[in-house]
């Protein structure tokens, strides 16, 4: 069952720090940067962990850069997949609410957002929103707004996982399956959630852009997985 947030409302509410976010990197020196700086930027002040799984090239300096601003910095020795990363890191969360982050740029209030959801709905678990995507082909001032909508759980995920939030009681009764090292396989921890009957709520409004590059994904191989995977939920994946 899908919310749908009313967007208007005061954005005053004095919140703790009651939000980590969690951001696993490799080899992604790009947009790092800007992905940090606008956590930072956020309107209320949650914890930050990174975890670099074993990047082969300058991103561990620019985390370096940071160290003085990101709560927690965990360095993987070898690679072990975002989907262990993300496990591993939800399991030092001292928050009641955890947001996914890839390295894309969030708007200033989306932690905010997040908390005020949350408050507002209380008997929800789960959030995700819409969010602008900016394709590796458009010009610099041409995004794409992909909309929120409800998900039946009968189909293929539609919901873009670095819009993704979620309380920490999920993350201790959910795990994200490593099953890959290119991809954390995220569509089967929010369909686990829902299988355990954990209650998903939605807002459109957008608080993400997801900047999209070349991908250096075994693509073959993750939609072979996918389908394998969605088969138990009944659900067709092409």
């Amino acid at each position: 069952m899908g919310v749908l947030m009313n967007n208007k409302m005061e954005k005053t509410m004095d919140y703790k720090d009651d939000i980590t976010f969690v951001l696993p990197v490799r080899n992604q020196p790009v947009h790092l940067k800007k992905c940090l700086d606008s956590l930072l930027k956020q309107t209320i002040k949650g914890e930050i962990i990174v975890i670099d799984d074993a990047s082969t090239d300058i991103t561990p300096f620019i985390i370096e850069s940071y160290e003085n601003d990101i709560d927690k910095i965990i360095t993987n020795k070898e690679r072990k997949g975002s989907a262990y990363c993300r496990n591993m890191a939800n399991q030092l969360v001292e928050t009641s609410i955890i947001a996914v982050c890839d390295c894309d740029y969030y708007y200033p209030n989306r932690g905010l957002n997040i908390l005020e959801f949350f408050k507002q709905y209380p008997d929800v678990d789960v959030f995700y929103s819409a969010l602008h995507i900016k394709p590796h082909s458009y010009l610099d001032n041409e995004l794409y707004r992909m909309q929120a909508f409800e998900w039946d759980f009968k189909s293929k995920c539609p919901i873009s996982h670095p819009t993704v939030a979620y309380r920490k009681k999920v993350a201790e009764n959910v795990k994200y399956p490593e099953k890959s090292l290119e991809t954390d396989l995220y569509e089967f921890f929010l369909l686990e959630a829902h299988k355990k009957g954990y209650k998903f709520g939605w807002d459109d409004t957008v608080q993400t852009t997801k900047y999209e590059g070349v991908s250096h994904r075994n693509q073959d191989e993750s939609r072979k997985l996918k389908k394998e995977m969605y088969k138990p939920f009944g659900i067709e994946y092409e």
